[in-house]
């Protein structure tokens, strides 16, 4: 089975939706592809939805993308990846975050996609004394 990765352009963030059967290097791949196309259209934002992957990894590997994709989004303000509930395993959005990324992981597109659409202070609290 092929890899496919479909990129979608919005006015709100860039999304991206893979497909097929997974390995580490295809989905470190994304990452990079997704930090490129963020960089050269000025994206502050990316939905990542890999409800249709079938992710080939073992729990190191988990940890290897996250940081990778920690790295590689850092200039984003907010990414959020759409997983099939079988493969939610929250380990490589722990590891993302763990390295500053402001990720999360939904198993519902539509959540995701309310969670791009939030202002950006609208989920963070904060007082001034």
């Amino acid at each position: 089975m092929l890899f496919n990765i479909a990129v979608h352009h919005g006015p709100e963030y860039l999304l991206v939706v893979c497909a097929g059967r997974s390995t580490l290097a295809d989905l470190l791949g994304a990452a990079d592809l997704i930090a490129r196309i963020a960089a050269v259209r000025g994206y502050r934002r990316a939905l990542i939805d890999l409800t249709a992957t079938e992710p080939e990894l073992a729990f190191t590997e988990h940890l290897q993308l996250g940081a990778h994709v920690a790295a590689s989004l850092a200039s984003l303000d907010r990414v959020s990846t759409v997983v099939s509930p079988r493969y939610r395993t929250g380990v490589s959005e722990k590891a993302a975050q763990k390295e500053g990324l402001r990720l999360r992981t939904f198993t519902s597109l539509e959540e995701a996609q309310a969670w791009m659409r939030d202002a950006p202070g609208k989920t963070a609290t904060s007082s001034v004394s």
